[in-house]
């Protein structure tokens, strides 16, 4: 589709409406300006016809991201989330999609058909080394220059450019700040918006289009992690060749050194891609990525000790074990919501041997003897979670709660669990403002299980 085309069609009032009822509406994120994303329907109308002639005109401004920042351990820099405002998030969201529309090759490809692709590769045998490069810092150091030459090629429209150009230097500021008198960003894609993924594939796509055609090799690239899979003797002269493509367009790969996340080596030597340990051939998780999901199922249950020992009653005790059991079992299950599947066993479903989830397994079932001596919460079994992933996404799951097909009735009764009898006397829209809320939290926390897989 033409830029132009995707441009008239995304940012039409009913495109525009659209995604605020199904993408922005429920959500619990508040940018800058305070407004809850529900606030906005109060004044809807007005705020469309703002976006639709401003944007039209060239004329939209984005309002400086809230900055929100994530930990990544003591020896690393928090990682930098922007968070726009609801009405941006709308622009955002249209403007993500007229990219999709325009660039459809630079869609983010799903860890696990990564992963997939690799298995085959390694089935193959015709490759003998390895090597694995990282680059630094990567969504900070993207140029702007870089992103405007890759997304010019196919967008002409003036205000289309400038709303790209406006949405990449808007500044991330504290809330405590403000965004008055901030400067402008000058380089780099902030992280967290709709279009941050889409931009930074687009800026990476001649590079990994030339190097996935290569004769004789395997490339893929995911976000700031790049493994090339070659025969002997060819993995470092590849691998530097690639180095140099990349710093000529001014990105900043880790070069190769003992204590470096770059790396090259034989095939015959254990790796690591994307959270999986390949070893011997075998596709396995990472014992990080373990100690890290065992860690979580152990804080559900200390979360569930703390409820009893202030519970004031005996629906207070029976709502923190309905609490207990459905946040566990959601957490070793996963679960499929907006299409997608979810979790940590959704995540590494593309492992050659359940050895490992077996062990989990085994952990599990001991914390909540340990928690549970009563067995009033009985856990799900990542090994049935496993073989129904095996199924596929069209296969209708019951062992995996498929959050989609809820009705409002539902809806009601998982309620029923933070809010007890209060849930009944909720208006169904009341019920599904609220679900979407809860569902949002409960799934970020999920894709938490599976952070820095890297």
């Amino acid at each position: 589709m033409s830029a132009a085309s995707s441009f008239k069609k995304r940012f039409s009032r009913k495109s525009l409406l659209n995604i605020y009822s199904d993408k922005i509406k429920h959500s619990g994120a508040i940018g800058l300006d305070r407004t809850r994303p529900s606030s906005l329907e109060k004044r809807l109308s007005e705020e469309l016809e703002h976006i639709a002639v401003k944007v039209g005109q060239g004329e939209y401004r984005f309002t400086a991201y809230k900055e929100k920042l994530i930990l990544k351990g003591a020896s690393s820099c928090p990682r930098q989330i922007s968070i726009p405002t609801a009405r941006d998030r709308i622009v955002l969201r249209a403007l993500c999609n007229c990219l999709a529309d325009v660039f459809p090759s630079a869609k983010l490809s799903l860890p696990q058909m990564v992963i997939d692709s690799l298995k085959d590769a390694l089935v193959s045998e015709r490759y003998g080394e390895y090597a694995k490069i990282d680059l630094k810092n990567f969504y900070p150091s993207i140029p702007h220059d870089l992103i405007a030459s890759a997304t010019n090629k196919k967008i002409r429209k003036p205000e289309l450019r400038r709303l790209i150009t406006d949405a990449l230097t808007t500044p991330t500021v504290p809330e405590s700040k403000g965004g008055k008198g901030a400067d402008r960003s000058t380089v780099g894609v902030p992280q967290g918006l709709a279009i941050s993924n889409v931009l930074a594939e687009i800026a990476l796509q001649s590079i990994d289009v030339a190097f996935e055609a290569r004769p004789g090799i395997w490339y893929k690239r995911y976000v700031d992690d790049i493994l090339i899979l070659t025969p002997a003797d060819e993995a470092l002269p590849t691998a530097k060749e690639l180095i140099g493509n990349l710093q000529a367009l001014k990105l900043n790969p880790h070069g190769f050194g003992p204590d470096s996340k770059s790396k090259v080596a034989s095939l015959t030597e254990p790796f690591s891609f994307l959270g999986y340990q390949i070893e011997d051939g075998n596709i396995l998780i990472r014992q990080e990525s373990i100690l890290r999901f065992e860690s979580s199922i152990a804080k559900i249950f200390t979360a569930y000790r703390h409820k009893l020992a202030n519970a004031r009653s005996r629906a207070d005790k029976e709502r923190a074990q309905a609490y207990c059991q459905w946040k566990l079992n959601l957490r070793i299950t996963g679960c499929i919501f907006e299409g997608k599947r979810l979790g940590w066993a959704a995540y590494f479903s593309q492992i050659t041997t359940t050895a490992q989830l077996r062990a989990v397994n085994h952990t599990i079932r001991k914390i909540a003897a340990r928690f549970c001596p009563q067995g009033e919460i009985r856990p799900k079994s990542l090994i049935k979670t496993f073989y129904e992933l095996q199924r596929g996404l069209s296969a209708n799951h019951r062992y995996i709660p498929n959050l989609d097909e809820l009705n409002v009735d539902q809806k009601r009764d998982v309620l029923a669990i933070w809010l007890g009898g209060d849930a009944k006397t909720l208006s169904d829209a009341e019920v599904e403002r609220r679900f979407a809320i809860k569902v949002s939290k409960a799934v970020r926390e999920l894709e938490e299980d599976i952070a820095q897989t890297s």
